[in-house]
């Protein structure tokens, strides 16, 4: 059913619709999100479609291989895709900093870990995986960067996003702390 909130799913890499389901380069993967310009994809082995919760795996052209695994459950991979649409959504403006030493532990220390396994980065697959935290009216990522790790950090409100800036000592991105907009004819409502 949140396959048709286009607005949790489809707004930088979308989860494909029915009728768009394709395979992968190699003809192994069931392929059922894409990234926006195609250089990347996640899918399902079709050998592993009878299966009732599949793994996910990662195709990407910056792999030295055809694929790498991303998560090991389906359901894992529904719950990542409503989290990364919501951090990399172009309607939002979120902050982000360099994830120092200091960042993370202040990270680790305030805020709550979500519960995923670690898994790759479509953009980094091969650089340090993903972790999730979240707080009332904050998801904060710690992501692959340019020179490391980047934490971004999206709030529900402007005061909650100004809360975590506040918390994590970072040198923060000077971006607006706008944290919602106006998407598919609807409202937007984050899911935390």
């Amino acid at each position: 059913m949140f396959g048709r909130r286009r607005d949790l799913v489809a707004q930088h890499n979308p989860l494909l619709e029915p009728d768009e389901l394709l395979l992968d380069p190699s003809g192994e993967l069931l392929v059922f999100r894409s990234e926006n310009q195609g250089c990347a994809g996640w899918g399902v082995s079709l050998t592993d479609l009878s299966r009732e919760d599949p793994p996910v795996f990662l195709f990407s052209d910056r792999l030295p291989s055809s694929r790498r695994p991303f998560l090991d459950r389906l359901s894992l991979a529904c719950v990542e895709i409503i989290l990364s649409e919501a951090a990399m959504a172009r309607w939002t403006q979120q902050r982000a900093c360099q994830a120092t030493p200091d960042v993370v532990a202040s990270l680790e220390r305030q805020f709550t870990s979500i519960e995923l396994p670690p898994y790759p980065a479509w953009f980094e697959p091969m650089g340090l995986p993903v972790r999730w935290f979240s707080a009332p009216g904050l998801l904060l990522c710690l992501e692959s960067g340019s020179q490391g790790r980047d934490l971004v950090v999206i709030g529900r409100t402007e005061d909650d996003l100004q809360r975590a800036l506040e918390a994590i000592p970072g040198a923060w991105h000077a971006a607006a702390p706008v944290v919602t907009g106006l998407v598919d004819e609807g409202d937007f409502v984050l899911p935390f």
